[in-house]
C-alpha cells in the first residue's frame, strides 16, 4: 500500500510538471522619456531583416542606407508614430510577426522623439 501511494504522489508531481507551459517573455516596452537614437536602437532592429536588400522591397534597410530609405519612402513621419507606415507595420501590420513589443516600442519612441537621424 505504501508503495502505491509513493507511486501516485510521483505520478501526481510528474503530471503537474509535464502540464505547465513556457511563454515568451520580452523586456518592458521602454518608457517614452528614455532617448532613443537611430544608431544603437533603431537600426539594429532593422538590419535583422533580410529580406529588405537590394533586389527585395523597399525600404532597403541596410546600415548606411536604411535612414534615408525610410525617408524617401515617407514611412516615417517625425513626431507622429501613429501616422508613420513603419511604426503601424511592425506594431500590428505585415511585420508585427518579425518584431516584438519591446522592439517597436523604441521604433514608436525614435518616431515620436522627432525622428532623428543619431
Amino acid at each position: 500500500m505504501k508503495k502505491l501511494i509513493n507511486l501516485l504522489s510521483v505520478l501526481t508531481v510528474l503530471s503537474v510538471l509535464v502540464s505547465c507551459e513556457y511563454a515568451k517573455i520580452y523586456p518592458d516596452v521602454p518608457s517614452p522619456s528614455t532617448p532613443v537614437s537611430y544608431a544603437t536602437d533603431i537600426q539594429p532592429i532593422l538590419s535583422g531583416c533580410t529580406c529588405h536588400v537590394p533586389g527585395g522591397p523597399s525600404p532597403d534597410l541596410r546600415a548606411g542606407k536604411s535612414y534615408q530609405s525610410l525617408m524617401d519612402n515617407k514611412l516615417v513621419v517625425a513626431g507622429d508614430a501613429a501616422s508613420s507606415i513603419l511604426y503601424q507595420k511592425v506594431s500590428t501590420g505585415s511585420m508585427s510577426g518579425y518584431c516584438n513589443s519591446t522592439d517597436a516600442g523604441k521604433i514608436k519612441n525614435w518616431v515620436n522623439q522627432g525622428a532623428l537621424n543619431n
